[in-house]
This record gives structure tokens, C-alpha cells and sequence, in this order.
């Protein structure tokens, strides 16, 4: 930087001062000599700012805007998580995962990690579900009749398999038949049928079809979301158990861990399901969607049978446990596979 405009940064340096205790300014501070748009250099700063605190926090500053700046390098958007993300360059959903805070993101949007969904498709969905969740959460209660003795059931656990605790009917939560319907090979309730005469219909039938449609898939991703989170509880309950279980000499946690790692897999299979039904909302009718539909169909079955082993996972046959967990494990990859990209490359580190 020329003499002359070194004197006038150094004239309006106090200015600067105060921009980098209140607003955190650090690579955006420029020469205040007129029509010069050189920015002062991070040792020169330094050797302005006597005062060590604010040198320390204006190097904090120069970090932060560095990684910001960076296209390999984010932030883990955990809550007080100090870890960095870095991904080599490639286009759609990237899944990261923090060795921190454990936390899925995706590195392109920052967003929680949405595929099979892409960036933009999911700003969509999350967009028309704020816009439209009071009309949705009023029709998906929490509570539901038994379609059998119509007794109210509350939902507990994360497995869609339902059966009454008064007459002891196995049906499913989300549609309510008769759980045997659904058989093994095709997860009927997941599909939406689409009206093939709506383009015939008056404009008050195809808005009230377009809610029909949009309140199917919605149920469906609101149900996941509450899955996950009772879930949870099971996994808690199922460490506590393993370490009850350690400690009264029941073998180790080596023994037991086959309980916790089927936990954490039914987590990430549900969790790549929920957002399984965006990307279907918005698939166009055809073959490739129906191919989709098919596979996340197969997908959610298996999900369900581990979920049901998961729940009662101490009373299990280990080996039956084992073969569901990668049968179902098997179908989210096939499927992540067939419409996703999912090999990338990517590290996190601590800050």
C-alpha cells in the first residue's frame, strides 16, 4: 500500500477500531484515501491495533470470514459447536455429519440433510408446509380411532404397526387397514393415486384435489418427523438398559452392541424416508416416479419390521435383528442410489 494511503488509513483507523468491536469488520476494511478500493492487509491491521483483545478478536473475525468465503469449508450450524465442515466441490444435496455434535447437514444449503430431495425442492416444501401446516396439523391429530372398536389410541412409539390394546386389531397408523394388507411386497399407503380425469374437473375440484394430494404426503412426512423423535426415547432407553446390563456383569457393551447400533440405523432409514416424500409430491407422473413410489414403498415396509424388532429388541432374536437391520439398510441405499449421488467426500475438524 503506497505511503500516502497508508497515512490516511492510519487518519481513520479509530473509525475501524469501533466497526471491529461492534460488527465484527475484518477483510472488508479499506483504504479511506478517495477512489482507492485497496483493502488494508491482515498484518498491517495488526500492527495497528495496540490493544491485544481486539487483535485476537479481529483475527477471530479474519477466520470466520475465511471459511464463510471458502467453497470447500462451513460452519456446523450445531448450536455452540466449534467443528468445521470440508467437502471437495459437487453439485446437489451433500451429506456431512459432524464428529462433534453428530449433527446431518447438507454442505450445499446448510440446511439439515435432505436427501433424496435436492436443495431447491426442499426450500419449496418447507416453504408450502409453513404456509399451509395449520390446515395439515389439524387433519394429522395425534390421537386416532381404532377402525375396529373404535376405542381412541394414542401413538407412543415410532412403528406405524398399531394393534388395539382392547380388541388387539393389527391395523396401520398412517392409512388404518388392516396391517396384513400391506403385505411384504408392497407398501400400499405410501402411493398417491392420482385422479386420471382431474384435468376434466372444475377448478374447485382440482384445488381441492391439489390439497388432497399435498395433505397425503404431508401426513406422511409429519408422521416420520414424530417417529424420530420417539425414537429417540428408545434409543436412550436401550443405552440405559446395555449399561445396566454392563454393570450387573451381563456381558459387555461389545455384547449388547448390536441392541444400539440397530437403533441408530432405524434413525437414519426413517430419517432418509421422511424426506422421501417431498421429492415425491413433486416427481412428475411416469414411469420413473412409479419406480420411486416402489422402492420407497419397499423401503418402508422393512422399516416398519425393524422398527417393530427395534421396540422389542431385548426379546429379539439377535440374528433376526441383524438380518432385518440389513435388509433395511440395503433398500435405503438401493434407492439413495437410483436417485441420488450420495459418494461424496467430506471431513469435519475441530476449530
Amino acid at each position: 500500500m503506497p505511503l500516502h494511503k497508508q497515512v490516511a488509513f492510519f487518519l481513520f483507523f479509530n473509525h475501524y477500531n469501533r466497526d471491529i468491536k461492534l460488527k465484527g469488520v475484518s477483510n472488508t476494511i479499506q483504504c479511506m484515501a478517495q477512489e482507492c478500493e485497496v483493502r488494508a492487509p491482515e498484518d498491517f491491521v495488526l500492527s495497528h491495533v495496540p490493544k491485544p483483545t481486539l487483535r485476537e478478536r479481529y483475527q477471530q473475525f479474519m477466520f470466520k470470514d475465511h471459511v464463510k468465503s471458502h467453497p470447500q469449508l462451513r460452519f456446523c450450524p450445531g448450536p455452540n459447536c466449534q467443528w468445521i465442515f470440508r467437502a471437495w466441490v459437487r453439485e446437489g444435496p451433500r451429506r456431512v455429519e459432524c464428529h462433534g455434535c453428530e449433527l446431518l447437514t447438507c454442505f450445499s444449503c446448510g440446511a439439515p440433510h435432505h436427501a433424496p430431495t435436492d436443495c431447491a425442492t426442499i426450500r419449496r416444501w418447507l416453504t408450502k408446509c409453513a404456509d399451509d401446516s395449520e390446515t395439515a396439523n389439524y387433519i394429522s391429530a395425534h390421537t386416532k380411532d381404532c377402525p375396529k372398536c373404535q376405542i381412541c389410541i394414542e401413538k407412543n412409539g415410532g412403528c406405524n404397526h398399531m394393534q388395539c390394546g382392547a380388541c388387539r386389531h393389527d391395523f396401520c397408523w398412517v392409512c388404518l387397514g388392516d396391517w396384513k394388507a400391506h403385505g411384504s411386497e408392497y407398501y400400499e399407503c405410501s402411493r398417491y393415486k392420482e385422479d386420471p380425469n382431474l384435468a376434466n374437473d372444475s377448478q374447485h375440484a382440482q384445488a381441492r384435489e391439489a390439497l388432497k394430494k399435498y395433505l397425503h404426503y404431508y401426513e406422511r412426512w409429519e408422521n416420520h418427523a414424530r417417529s424420530l423423535k420417539l425414537e429417540e426415547q428408545t434409543l436412550a432407553n436401550l443405552k440405559s438398559r446395555i449399561n445396566q446390563k454392563v454393570m450387573a456383569g451381563e456381558g459387555t457393551w461389545i455384547d449388547w452392541q448390536y441392541l444400539w447400533d440397530s437403533a441408530k440405523l432405524l434413525k437414519r432409514c426413517r430419517y432418509t424416508l421422511q424426506y422421501t416424500y417431498p421429492f415425491a409430491y413433486y416427481m412428475e407422473v411416469g414411469p420413473r416416479k412409479e419406480l420411486f413410489e416402489y422402492q420407497q414403498a419397499q423401503l418402508e415396509a422393512e422399516i416398519e419390521n425393524l422398527s417393530w424388532k427395534v421396540e422389542r429388541a431385548e426379546t429379539t432374536d439377535r440374528g433376526d435383528l441383524e438380518n432385518q437391520m440389513d435388509i433395511a439398510e440395503k433398500r435405503r441405499t438401493t434407492l439413495l442410489k437410483d436417485f441420488l449421488d450420495i459418494n461424496v467426500a467430506s471431513s469435519s475438524s475441530k476449530v
